[in-house]
């Protein structure tokens, strides 16, 4: 009686097992899938100016998004091996203001009024003065 349940599963075995080969061509999909889902990272950074934010994406995906003291963005720079960003906004009417961003974390690392820069200044804040 327990023969043929051995047969069975004899002849049962080698049919699962073939369920666990990976051909060449399914790496090779799986890989370039993998690819091409990390394709954004290590591109260099970009800004996406919005009305009091500025976005920063590495190719596609966004890294962070920066809260700016005024709604109009008027400039932007990279410093620091892009590290850091540099953006001045105003309002529709008024001083503008110069804020320095962790482009990473989007943490403020400091601000100054641009007005205030045309007797110097922090240097990352250079050529932003009004």
């Amino acid at each position: 009686m327990k023969l043929p349940l051995f047969t069975a599963a004899i002849v049962l075995l080698p049919l699962t097992l073939t369920q666990c080969v990976i051909s060449e061509s399914d790496l090779n999909q799986a890989v370039a899938t993998a690819n091409n889902s990390s394709n954004s990272y290590g591109q260099p950074l970009t800004s996406v100016n919005g009305q009091g934010t500025v976005i920063i994406m590495e190719g596609t995906r966004t890294v962070s998004t920066l809260r700016t003291a005024s709604p109009n963005i008027e400039q932007t720079r990279f410093i620091s091996e892009q590290n850091q960003i540099v953006v001045k906004s105003r309002g529709n009417h008024g001083p503008a203001t110069v804020q320095l961003f962790n482009t990473r974390s989007g943490r403020e690392e400091g601000t100054v009024m641009a007005y205030e820069l045309a007797n110097g200044g922090p240097a990352w804040a250079a050529g932003m003065a009004d």
